[in-house]
């Protein structure tokens, strides 16, 4: 059966991420500004007779995304190239799911729209309905329990130099939010100091207005975070973040060259380190 195509699957970090108390479905009521950046996984599809994936673990999300949007009869085979580290809070596997939603809306001719797509998304995982909208977007906001979602509706005007580091350990997000405690009410100055710093593109004024909810209760489990995010303050001489349930942290560098030494000093002392952008292609 011919047919096939590849799709960049782009990671996300979280420069917000609130937890505002517990649904009555158990699920953590969230609200979070989510932003796309340039490290991707690769997914290659190929029409077939039934849904499979060459992938184990995060390919199973995959496969499930593949399912909730093919019409009977279709199939396809999903192969993955991973560069994002699982369990990293960079959306590794949602990110696949999202890209499998939208290569095969246009593989099979179904002529979804961006909004069903997300509806769809919302079936398949927490982060996939915002890293299908900010293929589209850009930044977005996520609510609920990751079912909400819109764009932000601004964007730095500059290109920011992310530094991200891991420790080298699996964050069982399931264990995190266990641990964290919840606001119960929203602070509205969160998302809009984020918002307003954004459309500065003031590097400070970003860096400043990062929060995470989850940050504490996942250095807890493992302190190896803590100790990431302090080297990772101290080489780019910036406020760190930690991008959602961890185990990656982030800072915003003051030039591409900084970013760069920043990762070698890093990947010397043995974390796992990137420097990305927040300008990638979208659809």
């Amino acid at each position: 059966m011919p047919g096939g195509t590849t799709i960049r699957a782009y990671a996300k970090i979280n420069l917000t991420l609130e937890v505002l108390g517990v649904r009555p479905d158990g699920y953590h009521a969230l609200r979070s500004v989510v932003m796309p950046v340039s490290l991707f996984d690769t997914v290659r599809l190929e029409k077939a007779s039934d849904v499979t994936s060459d992938y184990p673990g995060e390919g199973d999300i995959s496969v499930k995304a593949a399912r909730a949007i093919l019409p009977p009869g279709a199939g396809v085979r999903i192969s993955l190239d991973k560069a994002i580290p699982e369990g990293g809070g960079l959306g590794g596997g949602s990110a696949d799911a999202a890209a499998v939603l939208v290569a095969l809306n246009e593989m099979y001719s179904l002529g979804l729209g961006v909004d069903r797509l997300a509806q769809i998304a919302s079936s398949v995982g927490s982060d996939v309905p915002a890293l299908v909208l900010s293929r589209y977007a850009g930044a977005v906001v996520m609510e609920g329990r990751g079912e909400k979602v819109s764009p932000l509706g601004v964007s730095p005007g500059r290109l920011l130099h992310i530094v991200l580091a891991n420790p080298r350990v699996h964050a069982s997000t399931k264990e995190v939010f266990a641990r964290c405690s919840s606001h119960m009410a929203q602070n509205p100055e969160i998302l809009y100091n984020m918002r307003e710093a954004l459309a500065s593109s003031d590097r400070g004024k970003i860096s400043e207005a990062l929060a995470n909810d989850l940050s504490g209760a996942a250095a807890a489990l493992h302190p190896e975070i803590a100790s990431a995010a302090e080297r990772l303050g101290a080489v780019v001489n910036s406020r760190v973040s930690m991008t959602g349930s961890g185990a990656t942290v982030f800072a915003l560098a003051e030039s591409p060259e900084t970013a760069d030494a920043a990762v070698a000093a890093l990947e010397a002392e043995g974390f796992w380190a990137k420097h990305v952008t927040n300008e990638c292609p979208v659809v």
